[in-house]
């Protein structure tokens, strides 16, 4: 009686640990994954996995950061206060940001889902959404660092350098709108779009080109936004 009362613990750890190595499964075998998440749509402990690794990562670039908006005051009229002192709340605002974009990045997925025909499931496409994140979240974050290691802190004139340039941007040097969108585009969300199509149809049984449908569409959708920060961003 009294193992039995034990077990349930046990299988909730066993369930958080595979919710977690999924950040990782999903990169090699995507529909073995987005079929748990299909019986079972899972995000908060995903989440947490992607937050945590966010911040270590802003632990270590967090010199970089300093001198990107060290470089960007210097751009500008001085007597403002300097910046880099607070550069340290961005490690608790990132993880913020990445989930209100998770929430947004499902909506949109919930609604495209619906217009192709399926009956769209708002917590399961959030899970899908958070494991498809892991590309741009994690190993584009893991070799941007790389990058700035080999490069140093010389060249970074705002925060917005600390993404080195790794899309469309190597080919079409740009500011604004177009070189937010250009940004976006490369190898990592591309990745991260065919993971949101395996997704998409793995988990509402959808056929494969509704899944690419959905997902190409979310993309763009996904560009435009990131254009208008950009434009926002050139304004300022």
């Amino acid at each position: 009686m009294g193992a039995g009362i034990q077990q349930p613990p046990v299988q909730q750890g066993d369930s958080a640990m595979n919710a977690l190595l999924d950040l990782l499964r999903v990169l090699y075998e995507p529909e073995a994954v987005f079929q748990r998440v299909r019986a079972r749509p899972r995000f908060l402990i995903p989440f947490l996995g992607l937050a945590v690794v966010q911040v270590v990562i802003g632990i270590i670039n967090l010199p970089f950061l300093k001198a990107a908006l060290q470089a960007q005051m210097a751009q500008r009229a001085a007597g403002g206060p300097d910046p880099s002192q607070f550069a340290f709340i961005g490690l608790f605002v990132v993880p913020i940001i990445i989930g209100v974009a998770l929430v947004i990045s499902a909506f949109i997925l919930w609604v495209l889902v619906s217009l192709v025909g399926g009956e769209g499931k708002f917590a399961t496409l959030l899970s899908v959404a958070t494991y498809a994140s892991v590309p741009t979240v994690i190993l584009l974050a893991i070799v941007g660092t790389v990058v700035l290691r080999i490069q140093g802190p010389q060249g970074l004139t705002s925060p917005a350098d600390m993404q080195p340039a790794l899309g469309l941007d190597l080919l079409i040097p740009a500011t604004g709108f177009l070189g937010a969108v250009l940004k976006a585009i490369n190898p990592f969300s591309i990745w991260g779009l065919v993971l949101t199509a395996i997704g998409v149809s793995t988990t509402h049984q959808l056929p494969k080109r509704s899944g690419y449908t959905v997902a190409t569409i979310s993309f763009v959708i996904g560009l435009l936004i990131a254009g208008a920060f950009g434009a926002l961003g050139a304004g300022r």
